[in-house]
């Protein structure tokens, strides 16, 4: 049975799941785009959208010598990192349904465990 999640439609970001692998379609980044094996795939992770206090640690005390506060929070994007036997992906999640990512992880995940 085949499976198909669209994440974004603009740039198209759209993955496929089938018995035997995946099928990656990323517009924003062409080298992420693909066909996979589950047997090929070693390990996917799914990281949520999260502030990076150094970063913005860094802003607040440059903001405050230099215009006299008011520093931003910087925030590393979500993102799917697929490692196979030959790749290492990462796929940016910006503008997309993070339930969604979520759902095909653990699918992903419970195909290359069994």
């Amino acid at each position: 049975m085949t499976e198909t999640f669209e994440l974004r439609y603009k740039p198209l970001l759209k993955i496929k799941l089938d018995g035997l692998g995946i099928e990656i379609t990323d517009a924003s980044q062409a080298k992420n785009c693909g066909s996979f094996s589950f047997n090929d795939i070693i390990n996917i992770e799914l990281t949520s959208k999260k502030t990076d206090w150094f970063v913005t640690t860094l802003s607040w005390i440059v903001d405050l010598f230099i215009a006299g506060g008011g520093g931003e929070n910087y925030k590393n994007e979500a993102n799917i990192k697929l490692k196979t036997v030959n790749h290492t992906l990462k796929i940016w999640l910006q503008n997309v349904d993070f339930e969604k990512a979520e759902t095909i992880v653990k699918l992903i995940k419970d195909k290359i465990t069994t």
